[in-house]
């Protein structure tokens, strides 16, 4: 079973199934894919984080998010860090990544991984409603590389038509041939580097070749949720926030789904949790680890007091000083029949990143420095070769010390809340997995330089009218979306049932979501 945001992407994965691969070559070559058919949200250039779990075996998380430049100091951002352009990006994550996973867990040639996406790039892709309006606001963002890139004669493309990135297609038979260090110290990395001396970035060659040293495997968080052990990546990641969110209303009964109760209490967790990571969360490097402090059973209980007040006014909540952003990321998940495992969560920040394409590659590079802080003392100050807190969090479920279910979504930090209320709809209200991702959602109204609100609450329209009513009576600022509303993410999951082994799939319909089996 092979879930992505777009039905191309899950069927570049599914070929690698189809021709004896397994999981993790299915999984590389659809993260290569949805770079091509989504390239404002995702591509080689980007950063991201993977979990997997072996086939009987234990779940491992492997990092590869991006690291701030050498010359990524705080007095070369006096305004802040700039939200695009070129001393926007970090050094890149996302290829070394991708490679790594594959040289250790896959199968087949990275040659023939990167197939589809080379395919999807030089035959081009149909642009979507989705897309195009993913891409609405793109020409005022772009650099005259990227705008001759992705637009036609300056304009979005219309739904319908035909994009195509032959640049982007040669940049991946070249890796095809000569592997991640066509990236990190080689020819890409040289123009990539070049462009950045002449128009004032600051990723440098040594930024590069000094990378795939960072791509380590690091033990998975846990916590156990009513019987089942949900595992995630560790700091610099926010997934804390999730498991933490989920110790929280363990102590509860959740009522009616969604229900004023089961909404009300899993707002107040999540929104407790975040002002936890954003107080602790940083690069283990450099910031000392709190996980185990946020999800003792003493801390636990505090907020569970908190939360279990009546909501009136702001009683029951905490103060909390929060960024965030409106960002652009993708999740993706394959499991094979042997039990192997994967998700990846993986972005370029905003929208196209930072808006900058290498001449001549069709790579669009990240804007991960916009996420540090200027704050001194903040755990993500920024700071030569650091990582700052990603808000990505790929889950893995394990039941009865196997396999179980992968969950995973883009939404900034959105994404916390949205996959908290995933689990809570697999594991306290029994639904099936695409109705799980597809039931109503919310999360807080929060942005990048705001603090976290103490009562916005943005929910879609498909809630009972009755919940709406009830979370405004309880003091909530409620913010209606539509329907379908991207701002609560894109979710993508799979469920393995554990009697027979057989697959379930769900793809978002947020998005172009699309599950495919094998």
């Amino acid at each position: 079973m092979v879930a992505t945001a777009n039905p191309l992407a899950s069927l570049a994965g599914v070929r690698m199934l189809a021709a004896g691969g397994n999981a993790v070559d299915a999984i590389v070559a659809a993260a290569a894919a949805i770079g091509v058919v989504e390239p404002y949200m995702s591509g080689l250039a980007g950063c991201g984080t993977a979990m997997v779990t072996p086939p009987g075996g234990r779940p491992r998380a492997l990092v590869f998010l991006g690291v701030a430049p050498t010359g990524a100091t705080s007095d070369r951002f006096p305004g802040g860090p700039p939200d695009g352009g070129y001393a926007s990006p970090a050094v890149p994550g996302n290829l070394a990544g991708w490679t790594r996973l594959l040289a250790e867990y896959g199968t087949r040639p990275l040659a023939e991984v990167l197939g589809p996406a080379i395919e999807l790039a030089e035959g081009g892709i149909p642009v979507t409603p989705f897309d195009r309006l993913q891409m609405q606001d793109a020409p005022a963002r772009l650099s005259p590389e990227a705008a001759a890139n992705y637009l036609h004669d300056g304009r979005v493309p219309e739904p319908g038509a035909i994009l195509r990135q032959p640049d982007l297609a040669a940049s991946f038979r070249a890796i095809a041939a000569d592997g991640p260090g066509f990236l990190y110290g080689g020819p890409l990395g040289q123009r990539l580097a070049a462009l950045m001396r002449e128009r004032g970035g600051l990723i440098t060659e040594d930024d590069l070749r000094a990378y795939p040293e960072r791509v380590r495997w690091v033990e998975p968080i846990r916590a156990d949720y009513r019987g089942v052990s949900v595992y995630a990546p560790p700091p610099p990641t926010s997934a804390v926030q999730v498991l933490e969110a989920l110790r929280i209303v363990e102590g509860f009964d959740l009522g009616e789904h969604l229900g004023p109760r089961h909404i009300a209490l899993l707002a107040e967790a999540v929104r407790l949790a975040r002002v936890d990571t954003d107080r602790y969360v940083g690069d283990p490097d450099r910031v000392p680890s709190h996980v185990a402090q946020v999800l003792s059973d003493a801390h636990v209980a505090e907020l569970r007091a908190q939360v279990g007040r009546e909501r009136g006014g702001s009683g029951g909540l905490a103060d909390g000083d929060s960024g965030a952003a409106y960002g652009s990321t993708t999740h993706l998940a394959a499991v094979d029949g042997n039990g192997l495992a994967v998700n990846i969560t993986h972005s370029l920040g905003s929208v196209f990143g930072s808006g900058v394409v290498v001449p001549g590659t069709g790579v669009c590079l990240n804007n991960a420095l916009h996420w540090f802080s200027m704050k001194p003392g903040h755990p993500n100050e920024v700071a030569p070769g650091k990582m700052h807190e990603w808000p990505i969090a790929p889950i893995q479920l394990h039941r009865d010390g196997a396999f179980w279910a992968t969950v995973g979504t883009p939404g900034s930090f959105g994404i916390l809340a949205t996959t908290a209320q995933v689990v809570v709809n697999l594991v306290d209200f029994g639904l099936n997995v695409q109705d799980a991702v597809g039931a109503p959602r919310f999360r807080w109204a929060d942005d990048v330089g705001n603090a976290l609100p103490a009562d916005r609450i943005m929910m879609e329209a498909r809630f009972p009218e009755a919940t709406r009513q009830a979370m405004a009576a309880r003091g909530y600022t409620v913010e209606p979306l539509g329907d379908w509303s991207m701002r609560v993410g894109g979710c993508q999951a799979i469920v393995r049932d554990p009697a027979s082994g057989w697959l379930a799939g769900a793809g978002d319909p947020r998005r172009n979501g699309y599950a495919i089996g094998w």
